[in-house]
């Protein structure tokens, strides 16, 4: 079985998760308006409450935008790392470049350094992901061989394209090049009818955001009229089925 993430914002969509059969979630804010934020103490922890097998990998992730961050940006996620954990996250979702586009060296350390310690502060194993700012790099094999060498997790990545049903080629490269010494996780653009092809790539895991858009309850001046994302349970169970077929 190839293991399913789901990206999530809230406590109902980790049920969800959790009641259709998915392995794990991303959790974060702003999924849809932003591409997704840090989210709060309180939802990590009563996400992490709702009891996903593999548990909640939380977002680090102060802002919109490039990935290049200055010194204040990264103190904020640096603290964000410690708190995520602190909440009760099993991993985070973390990452950074520096200028000349290529990963951030130092500072993906640091996040490392930061996840490891407060693990160890609160007695935990904690996983620490890579997110997409990798599809970014110039070289992906030389950013894969710094992330295994700085002690990553597993890396979530489209190979480079918009969409990771499009990078097939490159998702069995990627496998092939980190021959089990790093995780490759496919995501960006993900449907259930695509995870078959995405399989016989051999990446670890498959992400995706299986959401959807309801009508928001409220009065006029209340935010009556602006449709809420929820998580689509329907698309849950099909993605499910398909990583676990």
């Amino acid at each position: 079985m190839t293991t399913i993430e789901i990206a999530v914002q809230d406590v109902c969509g980790a049920r969800i998760a959790l009641e259709e059969g998915a392995d794990r979630i991303e959790l974060c804010s702003a999924l849809g308006a932003t591409g997704g934020l840090t989210p709060s103490f309180g939802m990590i922890q009563n996400c992490g409450h709702v009891g996903v097998p593999q548990g909640v990998q939380a977002l680090i992730r102060s802002r919109a935008g490039s990935f290049v961050f200055d010194e204040s940006e990264k103190r904020v996620q640096l603290a964000d790392v410690r708190t995520a954990i602190l909440a009760g996250a099993s991993g985070v979702v973390v990452g950074g470049l520096g200028a000349d586009g290529r990963i951030d060296v130092d500072f993906a350390g640091r996040l490392v350094d930061e996840a490891r310690e407060e693990a160890r502060r609160c007695n935990r194993h904690v996983q620490i992901t890579f997110h997409r700012a990798f599809d970014m790099v110039p070289d992906q094999f030389v950013a894969l061989d710094t992330l295994i060498g700085l002690g990553y997790t597993r890396v979530l990545t489209s190979g480079g394209a918009s969409a990771a049903p499009e990078a097939l080629g490159r998702l069995h490269a990627l496998v092939e090049h980190a021959a089990g010494r790093i995780q490759i996780e496919a995501g960006g653009g993900v449907r259930p009818e695509s995870i078959g092809a995405l399989r016989a790539t051999g990446v670890d895991a498959v992400h995706l955001s299986a959401r959807t858009l309801i009508a928001s309850a409220g009065g006029p001046g209340g935010g009556g009229d602006t449709p809420l994302e929820r998580t689509d349970r329907m698309a849950v169970r099909a993605a499910v089925e398909a990583a676990h077929a």
